[in-house]
Formats: structure tokens, C-alpha cells, sequence
């Protein structure tokens, strides 16, 4: 935004805090000449971290709220219902105003109990229960079998049918838990005992990690330690395995009900509204993944109320329950209860909702700590963050004024669909994902208070000032150039591309979008220098009416984006066809290895170096696992194959798959002495060929789609 007469960054207002406790000596006072400044520093002054940290710890630990004795709290459980119970009592304690408890149908998951033993030894263990059915009372007795990695080749020369497997587990780096119960479940096996090697759970022997299951209900699954693996394989080359499982889950198939519990701050207008959200489900304590997100949009609102705050718009906090997991078969099955609440209960909130803040694991240790948005708001953050004296970070933390593009691991992604555009702190890439992350040491020893506090300084910051200002600024820029860095101008042109018409496109559309800024700016400008002069109220809520048009119009093009533009995977969400472009690369790669008639290269220059990157990395499952089994990971997420009714908030959002994996498994499996390389290079051929296709396709769609979005931000 260009400012005329008002500086951004002033030492006209500089109103010193009050130091809160954990944060060291560094009071945390609010530098900005901006008219809500005023209103955040009466906000960071009220934030309460002893409530903070107080209704986290409830949150995690408190066993009314468990459904069994390791803490967990899932979709649409009984533990689950008694938390949104808890959540709405709070709303009220706080003050929160209209609060409900809205229902959602989801898949229903409630783990209880489990146990595992092995006759002869003293292993008696209470393993961690994966999504799926369990067993009887009586469980599953049957001899126990080391299948090692649990990729295909490890079941070589093994009879496991109708016994149970014990694999070891990588989903970071080989695949996710589905690809192995598919696996197991295709080899006749019973049941399925897993622990993880690598890739998350890493922070001891001792640790158990559990994601979410992407596949049907198939085999009843369950994860444990490295340490307690390594007894079983004792035990199991000590001759003694004849061992029982037995595992008490209610899984009910649409079945179950999940609960999002909503409150509000009542604004002076409800015409829009700002919403603050986070999950309340979780695995183990979950103190971080959810409970302490929970806590910081609680502490947001109370010290909004506290502060004695009254919004221009309805600030409506939301309690998301379902968001780990909530559909089977599915390879989009998380963020099920948000997806619900925006997509059946309140699609209306699409176009009045003028920002959205999630929230997720946002008080372990960060030092460089980011905001992450939607590529619309990138403009705003670094407004916000680096210019605007608003926000104030805590005494050893920093944050970051350029954002990271949102992705799809949270929440956020279901309302983004819808047309909302949100933010959410950053918490991915970090060390404790890696560690940490959906396991018991998820705990209250992983609270930093800087880092909550810096993470509740600019939620409120942004929040209010959002809130206060007249028209949102939202940079459809910021879409230009995404579209242009994801065209790709070789491919598109071997596509048959007319590549200066479509950059031409981009052009207008970025001209169109310039005006659409320059017009918030006006507007904006105009506010602050009528707060500044003391305008009559008529005066500034003429200009708040004019805002109210003009976020209409940006949320409307937003969500026409959104429609034409933003394509998923269940690996990230992106703007235009970069996954086709990429496609096409690995495969224009791969066919130049075969060339040269190298299957694997020193430099991984090799065809099968290159090949398994297909697809998002999924084609990486032809070389770990059957052929069945990476065709079913693929089915998943094509958009010409996938049920509508199983990808929720990645509808009409995937891509074509290519489908190359019989040739990848044969080249996989052959020795290269055998190799037909012509026959290789004409498979993938063909593939290209088709793939240009599908490129001509999306990218003559995306430049009607810029014509239609340049004529809405006129």
C-alpha cells in the first residue's frame, strides 16, 4: 500500500507493555503510526499465557477427555463429544457470544484398548491402533512373521497367510502406512504390526508414530516401538511365535459424528467476518498437534474481549473437530470436519469470511519463525511483519516478513476451496516432525512460551488489523506470477501452446489486478487519514460501505482462482499445471537415460532414477511394492478415475495420472541384460505424447480463465 502522508513505520506511537512472564525482560510495545495500534497493544497487553498454557495442558492431559489410557481423542469418539462439551462450557467462561455445537458426519474412529503377547515370553504390549477395524475380544491368535521392510521382496519365499506381520516402516522416505497394509493384505496376512525405522517417530528406540490410514478398511494395523520390535524378533528367532493381537476400536464407516464448536465475538457488523480457527482431535497428549492451537485461538479471543475490543466484523472462533483423520478410503481423508462445516453446514461463510487464521503446533521451540498464506496474501505479510510496526516478536524468537505458501496439511485447505483465504503459522520442516510429531513425546515439555507468545502477537495483530481496515488486501499479483513461473514455455510450446498468447493473458490479468489494488489503497489511505483527522463517523463509514464492495469483488475473483487454477495432491496444493509440467520432464529424462541405455546412474541420471518421481513421487511404490499396489496409490488422486465422493476438498482440483507402472516394475524387476530398451523408450513415448495433451488442455482453459478474472477486477 502507498501511503501519501502516513509512514509506515513511525515512532509517533510507541506504547511500552507490560513484560509477561517466560518472555524474558523485553517488553513488547507496539511501534506503529497505524489507527490500530492503539487496539493491538491493548490486546498483547491482555494476552493471559498462564490461560495459555493452562487450558493447553487440559487439553492434553486431562483424562476425561481421552478415550484411552495413551490420551487419544478422535473422529467423532466418545472422548471427542466430551471435549466439544468442555470447549462450548469454555467459550462461555471467556465470554464468547452465539456459541454452538455443530455436527458433522464423518467416518468414526475410537480406539480403546489393544493388547499384543507372545506365548513363552513376558511381551505384553498396548500398541497404537491405526484407523481400521480391530478384532473379537478373544483377538487374532496366529504365528507372528519378521517381514522386514515390508516392501514386495521381503515377503519372498514367506507363507503369511492368515498369520501377522511385523514390518519395519519409513513414510517419509518409501511409503505411507497404506502402501504397506495393501501389501500385507495382497500376501493373505491377518494382521499388521508395524514400527517406524525412519522418517518420523525418530527421537528415540522408544518412540511410536501413526499417521493416517489413506485405504479401505482392509486388516486390523497397529504401530509399536523399535525397542519392542526388537524383543519380538528376539522371540520370533527364539522359536517362540505364536502370538495374539487383539484390538478394541469402534469403526464405523459414515457412521460416525464429529462436532465443531463455534463462538463469536459479535462486530458491529456481521455482513463479513474474520474467523480464528484450530482441531481439537488428537493422537497420544497431542500437546502441540492440537491442543495448544486450541489454546492460542481461545487466548486470542479472551484477550480480545479482555482488552475490551469491539470488532468492526463478527470475529467467529471455530473448535474444528475430525481434522487427523475422519474417511476411509480415502487418500484425502484428514481435515474431514472443517470440510464439512464449510462445505454442507455454512457455505455461506465463503463469501463473507474475509480472512481465515489457522492454527497448528504453535508453542515447540521455533527460532525463525514464518507465517504461511495463501500466495494472495504474500504482499500483506511482509506489510504486516516487516513494515508495519504491528507486530512484535518475543525476546528469542524472529519472524519472518516473506510468507511460505500455504499447502494442504491443515485445515486451512478446506475453507482456501471455498473461496476463503487464510493464514496459519508455520510448523512444518521442522525437527520436530521428524521426532516428535504424532507420538507420546508430542508433550508439555515441548512449551516454549516466546514462541506462543510471538505466534498470539501477530494472530491478534493481524486480526485486528484486518478487522479495522476497510478493504482487504489481497494481491492478485501474486497469481500472476505463479501462473507465469508454473507455464513452463518448452513444454507448453512442444504442447502446441500459443505461448505469447499466454503470456499475453497474464499480462492483462496483472493489469486488471493492479487497478483491483490500487483501489484498496485508495480506500485504505483514505481511512487512515480520516482516523487521523478525526472524520465524522458518516464520513468513515461511507469509506467502510466502499471496503465492503471491494472485498466482495476480491473475494469473488479469489474464489474464481481457486476454481480455475488451484490443482492438489495429497503432497501440496499448487496454481495452474505444474505437477503436468513436471510430469513431462521426468519423462522426457527418462527417455534420454534409455537412450543411453542406463537403468541407474552414479549421478542419478539413471531411468529408473528418474521414473520413480513420477506422480508426485508416488511411482516410487512400483520399485517398494506390487504392481497392484501403485496402482491403487495412483487411482487415488486422478482425476480421471477417483470417486468425486472420496476426495473432498481435492474435488476437481487433481490432474491426470500417467500411467506408466508396468513398465517401471518390469525395468525394476529385469536384469539389464535382458532390457528391450526401444520397447521401454516407446512406452514412455506414448505417455509424453498423451501428456502434452493433457497440457494443451489445462493451459487453454487457464488463459479463459484469465480473461474471466481480468473482467472481474475491473
Amino acid at each position: 500500500m502507498k501511503k501519501k502522508t502516513l509512514c509506515i513505520i513511525s515512532t509517533l506511537v510507541v506504547i511500552v507493555a507490560m513484560c509477561l512472564g517466560g518472555c524474558g525482560d523485553k517488553d513488547l510495545a507496539v511501534s506503529s503510526d497505524l489507527s490500530m495500534a492503539g487496539d493491538v497493544q491493548k490486546y498483547v497487553d491482555a494476552l493471559d499465557m498462564e490461560y495459555a498454557y493452562d487450558l493447553a495442558e487440559t487439553l492434553s492431559y486431562d483424562e476425561e477427555y481421552w478415550d484411552n489410557e495413551l490420551g487419544w481423542r478422535t473422529a467423532g469418539s466418545d472422548a471427542e463429544h466430551r471435549c466439544a462439551d468442555f470447549l462450548t462450557a469454555e467459550m462461555e467462561e471467556i465470554g464468547l457470544t452465539d456459541i454452538e455445537k455443530v455436527g458433522v458426519t464423518v467416518d468414526k474412529f475410537q480406539f480403546n484398548d489393544s493388547s499384543f503377547t507372545i506365548d513363552g515370553t513376558k511381551i505384553d504390549l498396548m500398541p497404537a491402533a491405526y484407523q481400521c477395524s480391530g478384532t473379537d475380544a478373544d483377538g487374532i491368535t496366529a504365528e507372528i512373521v519378521n517381514c522386514g521392510d515390508g516392501t514386495e521382496a521381503a515377503y519372498d519365499g514367506k507363507d503369511v497367510s492368515g498369520k501377522i506381520v511385523l514390518i519395519r516402516v519409513d513414510q517419509a522416505n518409501v511409503g505411507w502406512i497404506d502402501s504397506y497394509i495393501r501389501m500385507a493384505y495382497e500376501k493373505g496376512a491377518a494382521a499388521v504390526v508395524s514400527y517406524a525405522s525412519s522418517g518420523y517417530g525418530e527421537l528415540n528406540k522408544d518412540t511410536i508414530n501413526v499417521q493416517d490410514i489413506c485405504c479401505d478398511d482392509l486388516i486390523p494395523t497397529v504401530a509399536i516401538s523399535a525397542n519392542q520390535a526388537k524383543k519380538i524378533k528376539k522371540a520370533i528367532k527364539n522359536g517362540s511365535n505364536q502370538a495374539t493381537l487383539m484390538v478394541d476400536v469402534v469403526f464405523e464407516k459414515g457412521g460416525g459424528t464429529s462436532y465443531n464448536v463455534v463462538g463469536k465475538i459479535k462486530g458491529k457488523s456481521s455482513d463479513q467476518q474474520i474467523m480464528i480457527t484450530g482441531h481439537y482431535d488428537k493422537y497420544w497428549y497431542g500437546f502441540q498437534d492440537d491442543s495448544a492451537a486450541i489454546a492460542l485461538d481461545f487466548t486470542v479471543a479472551k484477550a480480545m474481549i479482555d482488552a475490551g475490543y469491539t470488532p468492526e466484523n463478527d470475529i467467529v472462533v471455530v473448535a474444528h473437530g475430525s481434522e487427523e483423520w475422519g474417511a476411509s478410503d480415502s487418500q484425502f481423508d484428514w481435515t474431514t470436519g472443517a470440510w464439512e462445516m464449510i462445505d454442507k453446514v455454512h457455505p455461506e461463510w465463503s463469501s463473507k469470511t474475509i480472512a481465515l487464521l489457522n492454527c497448528e503446533l504453535p508453542a515447540f521451540e521455533v527460532e525463525d519463525m514464518k507465517v504461511v498464506s495463501v500466495p494472495e496474501f504474500r504482499t500483506l505479510v511482509n506489510k504486516l511483519v516487516g513494515e508495519s510496526g504491528l507486530v512484535v516478536a518475543a525476546e528469542g524468537t524472529t519472524l519472518d516478513a516473506k510468507s511460505v505458501d500455504a499447502t494442504n496439511m491443515e485445515d486451512g485447505v478446506s475453507y482456501r476451496w471455498h473461496g476463503t483465504p487464510y493464514f496459519i503459522n508455520g510448523f512444518e520442516g521442522t525437527s520436530f516432525m521428524a521426532e516428535r510429531y504424532h507420538t507420546i513425546f508430542d508433550d508439555k515439555d515441548t512449551w516454549n512460551e516466546a514462541t506462543m507468545q510471538t505466534n498470539l502477537n501477530w494472530y491478534g495483530a493481524f486480526a485486528i488489523y484486518i478487522d479495522k481496515t476497510p478493504a482487504l488486501e489481497m494481491d492478485m499479483t501474486c497469481t500472476c506470477d505463479d501462473l507465469e513461473a508454473n507455464l513452463a514455455p518448452k513444454i507448453a510450446k512442444k504442447a502446441g501452446v500459443d505461448v505469447d498468447a499466454y503470456k499475453a493473458e497474464i499480462k492483462k490479468m496483472r493489469k486488471a489486478a493492479k487497478h483491483l489494488n490500487a483501489q484498496i489503497d485508495k480506500v485504505n489511505t483514505a481511512y487512515e487519514e480520516a482516523v487521523a483527522g478525526e472524520a465524522s463517523d458518516e464520513e468513515i463509514a461511507k469509506l467502510r460501505e466502499e471496503g465492503k464492495a471491494l472485498n466482495q469483488k476480491s473475494l469473488a475473483t479469489f474464489k474464481e482462482v481457486q476454481n480455475q487454477y488451484l490443482k492438489a495432491d495429497d503432497c501440496g496444493v499448487y496454481i495452474g499445471h505444474p505437477t503436468l509440467n513436471t510430469n513431462a520432464k521426468i519423462l522426457k529424462q527418462t527417455i534420454a537415460a534409455l537412450d543411453k541405455e542406463v537403468l541407474w546412474g552414479d549421478d542419478g541420471d539413471g531411468a529408473l532414477d528418474i521414473i520413480g518421481n513420477l506422480n508426485a513421487y508416488h511411482d516410487w511404490a512400483y520399485y517398494s511394492f506390487s504392481k497392484k499396489v501403485g496402482d491403487d496409490i495412483n487411482v487415488q488422486y486422478d482425476a480421471d478415475k477417483v470417486s468425486r465422493d472420496l476426495t473432498f476438498w481435492a474435488t476437481d482440483k487433481l490432474v491426470p495420472v500417467t500411467y506408466v507402472g508396468d513398465m517401471s516394475y518390469e525395468l525394476y524387476h529385469a536384469e539389464e541384460s535382458d532390457v528391450d530398451f526401444e520397447a521401454a523408450k516407446s512406452v514412455y513415448q506414448t505417455a509424453l505424447d498423451e501428456l502434452y495433451g493433457h497440457i494443451k488442455v489445462y493451459c487453454d482453459q487457464e488463459v479463459a480463465g484469465m480473461h474471466t478474472l481480468a473482467e472481474m477486477m475491473k
